[in-house]
C-alpha cells in the first residue's frame, strides 16, 4: 500500500495528466473524482478536489461531486434477478451495493458538511479580511487627505519661496548695479584725487614763486618808499591845501555814505530773505559737503605744510610792512617833516602798484 506522501504525489501527477486531457473544468473535476474513488480508494470531497485542481470557483467541485455520485447511483441500479445468478449471490450483491451506496452517501454528506463548514470559515475569514482591508483603505484615505493637505501647503510654501527667490535675485541684481556704480564712483574719486594732488603740487610751486617775487617786491618797495618820503616832503604845503578841500569833499561824501547806508539796510533786509533761501540750499549742500569733506580731509594733510609755509611768509610780509611803516617816523626824527606830509607820502606809496 502506498504511503501517504507517495499517494498524494501520485494523485497529483494523475491530476496534472488529466488537466491536459480535459481542458473543461467540469470534465476535469469529474475525472479526478473517478480516479480518487476507483484508483486510489479515496472518497472525493469538494475541499480535496479544489485543493488538487484549483480551477474555477468553489461551486465547481461541488457540482462535479454531485454529478459523480448521481452517475454512481445510476450505474448501481442493475438487475440482479437474472436466471443465471443464484438467489444467495444476488442477495449478497444487492446488500454489498446497498452498503457501498450508503457508505458513499454518508461520506458525500460528511464531505459536503466539511466543505460547507470550510466555506463558512473561509467566508468569515474573507469578511474579516474585507473589514481589515476596508479599515486600511479608510486609513489610507485619511493619510491621503493629510498628505494632500501637506502637499498643498508645501506647494504654497514653494510658490512663496519662488517669489522670495525672485525678489532676492532682483535685489541682488540691484545691489550688484549699485556696487558697480560705487566702484565707478570710487575710481572717479581716485582720478579726481590724483588731479587735485597734481593741482596742489602746481599751486605750491606757484605760491613759492609768488612768495619769492613778493620778497623782491617788498625790498624794492622799501627802497622806493624811502625815496618817495624825501620827495614828498616838498609837497607837504600843497597837500595841506588839498586836505582842506578834501575835508569839504568828505562832508559831502559822508552825506552820500549815509544815504548809501540806508539803501544798504534796505538791501540787507532783502539779502536776509535771500539768505534764508540760501540757508536751505546750504543745508542741502552741507550734506554733499560732508561727503566731500571726507575726501578733503585727505587733501588737508597734504596742504597743511603749504599753509604753514604761507603763514610764515605772510608773517614775514607783515613784519616788513610794519618796518616800512616805521621808517617815516625815523626820518621824522632826522629831518622833522610835518606829520601831514608823511601821511600823504605813505598814502601815495601804498597807492602805487607793485612791480
Amino acid at each position: 500500500m502506498l504511503e501517504r506522501n507517495d499517494l498524494d504525489t501520485a494523485l497529483q501527477e494523475d491530476v496534472e495528466s488529466l488537466r491536459a486531457a480535459y481542458p473543461r473544468t467540469p470534465d476535469l473535476y469529474r475525472e479526478v473524482c473517478i480516479v480518487m474513488f476507483f484508483r486510489y480508494g479515496i472518497t472525493p470531497t469538494a475541499n480535496k478536489l479544489y485543493q488538487l485542481v484549483r480551477k474555477g470557483s468553489m461551486s465547481a467541485p461541488t457540482e462535479a461531486l454531485r454529478g459523480f455520485w448521481g452517475d454512481l447511483r445510476r450505474s448501481g441500479k442493475v438487475e440482479l434477478g437474472q436466471p443465471s445468478l443464484p438467489n444467495d449471490l444476488a442477495q449478497a450483491a444487492g446488500d454489498l451495493v446497498s452498503k457501498l451506496w450508503s457508505s458513499a452517501q454518508a461520506s458525500a454528506n460528511q464531505s459536503f458538511d466539511e466543505f460547507r463548514q470550510t466555506t463558512a470559515h473561509e467566508r468569515d475569514l474573507a469578511l474579516r479580511d474585507k473589514q481589515t482591508v476596508q479599515d486600511q483603505l479608510d486609513n489610507a484615505d485619511r493619510e491621503l487627505q493629510v498628505l494632500s493637505a501637506k502637499l498643498e501647503a508645501a506647494s504654497r510654501e514653494n510658490a512663496i519661496l519662488r517669489e522670495e527667490a525672485a525678489v532676492s535675485a532682483s535685489a541682488a541684481a540691484e545691489m550688484n548695479a549699485k556696487l558697480a556704480d560705487a566702484r565707478q564712483a570710487v575710481s572717479e574719486a581716485g582720478r579726481q584725487l590724483q588731479a587735485i594732488r597734481a593741482e596742489h603740487a602746481a599751486e605750491i610751486e606757484r605760491v613759492t614763486a609768488r612768495i619769492a617775487q613778493a620778497e623782491e617786491r617788498y625790498a624794492a618797495l622799501e627802497h622806493r618808499a624811502l625815496v618817495e618820503i624825501d620827495r614828498e616832503r616838498t609837497a607837504v604845503n600843497k597837500m595841506e591845501k588839498a586836505l582842506e578841500s578834501e575835508r569839504s569833499l568828505s562832508a559831502a561824501s559822508l552825506q552820500r555814505l549815509q544815504s548809501e547806508l540806508t539803501q544798504s539796510q534796505i538791501e540787507g533786509a532783502k539779502r536776509d530773505r535771500d539768505f534764508s533761501a540760501l540757508k536751505d540750499n546750504l543745508k542741502a549742500a552741507t550734506n554733499e559737503r560732508n561727503i566731500a569733506r571726507d575726501k578733503v580731509e585727505q587733501l588737508q594733510s597734504i596742504t597743511s605744510d603749504l599753509t604753514s609755509q604761507i603763514a610764515v611768509e605772510r608773517a614775514r610780509a607783515e613784519v616788513l610792512r610794519e618796518q616800512l611803516n616805521r621808517r617815516p617816523s625815523t626820518s621824522k626824527r632826522v629831518s622833522k617833516p610835518s606829520r601831514q606830509g608823511e601821511i600823504s607820502a605813505a598814502r601815495r606809496s601804498k597807492a602805487k602798484p607793485a612791480t
